[in-house]
């Protein structure tokens, strides 16, 4: 029997692991996914020529804040992994209606502590995979129900239309709260403050979708463009735009958030990419006609992200960490730990490892209590 069953394998279930690896407690990930990482995505680029370091893109999150995030900022040292600031050098453009011309400005704080992880944020995940072994993680294992069994809980998994019952001292739940109290058949029940919630927590990202646009060139650099660009009228495709190449420009890149909400894009799905060509071109110029790959992220789509909740993107950031979903369930066998879990940054990377923290000092205590 496992110690610890940790479903998701996301930052936050990975981060977990690692800390339960080194105070030698019995484990295992298991993830939905036929990959690790969650909502953590990084893009490898055609061609890598003229690069130091093998580059990749994200089409999850993009960017760390070391000077604020200090989880992040020491996960990063420990894991000699290294940043790069988000380009800003040159004018941002701002385009207020479909019709007018772009206004040009210069723009010191929208990114201005923002930094990206070179090699993508899937730098991360990387990293903690290879120090777990390879024997405790476990792709394309569905939770489908849990059962408190007394002295361990039991976790029905569904792999390859088979049934897999696993026998845990503790479970984590790694997941998005929504996504918990939407797909998983709890047998044995959860307080009814508890479901409203987990219902109640918005999926961060759930109900948005990004772009990612390769050139042959950073012309826009040379225009003396920084590449950020803010469309937020009625209609627009992107309404965030950003320079997701690399430091030297051998690899050159716009990336966006979408404006449109997941119904209008999946009607115009076929359209999408012509929207985007033609909005860049308004606000770049005609060199931005003729892109060499546009990659489109849905995360609406992903049924491990989004539900029908999530339809409607967030605008403002919600307030995470509610105190339900911090306190242990089912006598201390049952806690709950993605992003949206933390009290303070909570859907970014750094709430994923404020989470794993929170629940890795929980479970470290329980062991002590039982050894002692």
């Amino acid at each position: 029997m496992l110690q610890v069953a940790i479903v998701g394998g996301g930052l936050s279930g990975l981060a977990l692991a690692e800390r339960l690896q080194k105070a030698q407690l019995r484990f295992a990930v298991f993830e939905a996914r036929n990959r690790f990482g969650g909502r953590i995505l990084s893009h490898t680029p055609d061609s890598q020529t003229g690069e130091p370091a093998p580059f990749r893109n994200d089409l999850g999150p993009s960017w760390v804040w070391p000077d604020t995030q200090h989880r992040i900022a020491e996960f990063i040292n420990r894991h000699g992994l290294s940043t790069m600031a988000q380009w800003q050098q040159g004018l941002s453009l701002y385009l207020p209606d479909r019709k007018a011309n772009p206004q040009a400005f210069k723009d010191s704080t929208t990114y201005a502590s923002a930094r990206r992880i070179v090699g993508g944020s899937y730098r991360l995940i990387e990293s903690l995979l290879c120090r777990l072994p390879p024997n405790s993680l476990h792709l394309n294992h569905r939770l489908t129900s849990l059962l408190d069994r007394g002295d361990h809980v039991e976790l029905n998994f569904e792999l390859a239309g088979r049934t897999i019952i696993v026998r845990a001292r503790q479970v984590v739940l790694a997941i998005p709260p929504r996504l918990i109290g939407t797909g998983i058949d709890f047998q044995s029940p959860l307080a009814g403050p508890m479901r409203n919630a987990m219902q109640a927590t918005p999926t961060w990202m759930a109900g948005q979708a990004k772009a990612l646009i390769y050139y042959a060139e950073p012309f826009w650099r040379a225009a003396g463009y920084s590449g950020s660009a803010f469309a937020p009228y009625q209609g627009a495709a992107l309404m965030e735009i950003f320079d997701a190449g690399s430091e030297s420009g051998h690899i050159a890149a716009l990336s966006g958030f979408f404006a449109l909400p997941a119904a209008l894009r999946r009607e115009y799905r076929e359209d999408l990419e012509a929207l985007i060509t033609e909005q860049l071109v308004r606000l770049f110029g005609a060199a931005a006609a003729k892109p060499l790959q546009i990659l489109l992220q849905d995360w609406y789509c992903e049924p491990y992200t989004a539900n029908l909740d999530d339809e409607t993107p967030l605008i403002d950031h919600p307030r995470y960490g509610h105190p339900w979903l911090q306190l242990d369930h089912w006598n201390d066998k049952l806690y709950f730990g993605a992003s949206e879990t933390a009290a303070e940054y909570g859907g970014y990377l750094e709430g994923a490892l404020a989470a794993a923290q929170r629940i890795g000092d929980a479970l470290e205590l329980t062991a002590l209590s039982l050894a002692g």
